[in-house]
């Protein structure tokens, strides 16, 4: 079992994870119209690995960047017109927009150049207010909405929303309640990599499912 909205895992009989179930009750309308990992990003993994080291400025950023830019080109390619159905998009969004850092970073954030070079629409920035910490960008307290800007008219657009990795999802949801209070008709919300503890019993149990899953398909496949 996956949850409905950030296909992580779930405990048995629900529709959604914690966070999502939380989220979802408080703010419906306000959220992604759909999110879509590209990838699960398992802790200590490759593509965990890249996701944190393509926007660190050390040594091998630009291959894990590189990587990254391969994987969401050809994610789009293969799927981008059903994750826009999906969100109840009639054709292409818009506008793009990235998740921005709420950690003070100078300069523009790294995934915007990934996003630039994937798909071939305006990008609307997203400005974070300065010091925005983990809590206030979380959903625990409510959907926090006031540590980030819409820098550009979004009204009756369908938005794009590319954010690197999902834990809690706090940072991408209120990123996409924040477009949609601007005005953005529909948010697709597609994350590179929906971060998996294999650590944690569920996401262990999940990950057993998952390449279960996996190796049925290979096998069907070969035959």
């Amino acid at each position: 079992m996956y949850c409905r909205t950030c296909r992580g895992p779930v405990q048995a009989g629900f529709a959604r994870c914690y966070q999502c179930d939380l989220a979802h009750g408080r703010f419906g309308e306000l959220l992604a119209d759909v999110v879509v990992p590209v990838a699960y990003a398992v802790k200590g993994g490759q593509l965990a690995a890249d996701l944190w080291r393509y926007k660190s400025g050390l040594p091998g950023a630009a291959e894990a960047g590189a990587r990254l830019t391969a994987m969401l080109s050809g994610f789009l390619r293969e799927r981008a017109s059903r994750v826009w159905r999906s969100a109840g998009m009639t054709g292409e969004p818009g506008l793009a927009a990235v998740v921005p850092s709420g950690q003070g970073r100078l300069g523009a954030h790294p995934l915007l150049g990934i996003v630039a070079s994937c798909v071939d629409l305006p990008v609307v920035p997203l400005s974070a207010a300065h010091g925005a910490s983990g809590r206030a960008r979380g959903l625990g307290d409510g959907l926090a909405m006031d540590w980030l800007t819409v820098a550009g008219p979004v009204a009756g657009t369908d938005v794009l929303l590319v954010d690197d990795t999902w834990v809690s999802g706090g940072s991408a949801q209120s990123a996409a309640a924040a477009l949609k209070t601007a005005g953005a008709r529909r948010v697709a919300l597609i994350v590179l990599g929906r971060h998996v503890d294999p650590a944690d019993p569920r996401s262990a149990e999940f990950l057993r499912a998952l390449r279960a899953k996996t190796r049925r398909a290979k096998s069907a496949q070969s035959k």
